[in-house]
């Protein structure tokens, strides 16, 4: 059940204590991008994002997007909203791509955050590869494609057996997956 449970939980990425991450040695993000950064129909970065983006850079924070997504989404929104390295197509929570991605970078992982929407799949990834992770509310459900559906059914599965487990640990996980929250701009 470990592997499904989440390092952080955080309403969005706005909520997140970076100075206190930084503080603890974490110097690289590795952002999911749908539903975690921007909804699946924005194709550009609001300034609200943008924003984020320019805080994070100027505290010394070295950033990637990690998206299963392909490479024209994801392409097109790091034209603005500016990463030190991307990866599409990363099938996640399989971590092939990912561990290749991360000695390509020559990133540590003491120092990596993993920050994603998705209990079974950026959660998963993380847990397997060994880094800190937050779980995000997912900014809209109603974008979601049919894929990202079907892991929200397999979510709740995974809850309920966490819940036999730890009740309250399920209980805080499922405040933070149960429903999108409307922080787009």
């Amino acid at each position: 059940m470990n592997k499904y449970l989440p390092t952080f939980l955080s309403m969005s990425i706005y909520d997140i204590d970076f100075d206190t991450l930084y503080a603890k040695g974490k110097k690289v993000i590795l952002f999911d991008l749908d539903n975690t950064i921007a909804s699946y129909e924005e194709v550009k970065p609001n300034s609200k994002q943008l924003m984020l983006n320019e805080k994070l850079t100027k505290m010394g924070y070295k950033i990637y997007i990690i998206s299963n997504n392909r490479i024209k989404r994801v392409k097109e929104f790091v034209e603005t909203f500016k990463v030190n390295d991307y990866l599409t197509l990363a099938r996640k929570p399989f971590t092939k791509r990912i561990c290749a991605f991360i000695k390509k970078n020559n990133l540590n992982k003491d120092e990596i955050v993993m920050i994603g929407d998705q209990l079974l799949t950026d959660i998963v990834c993380a847990n397997k590869i060994g880094v800190t992770n937050i779980l995000v509310k997912s900014i809209s459900r109603k974008t979601e494609r049919w894929y990202t559906r079907i892991n929200r059914l397999r979510e709740e599965k995974v809850l309920k057996k966490i819940e036999r487990i730890d009740g309250k640990k399920a209980l805080e996980i499922r405040n933070i997956i149960g429903k999108s929250s409307d922080h787009s701009e």
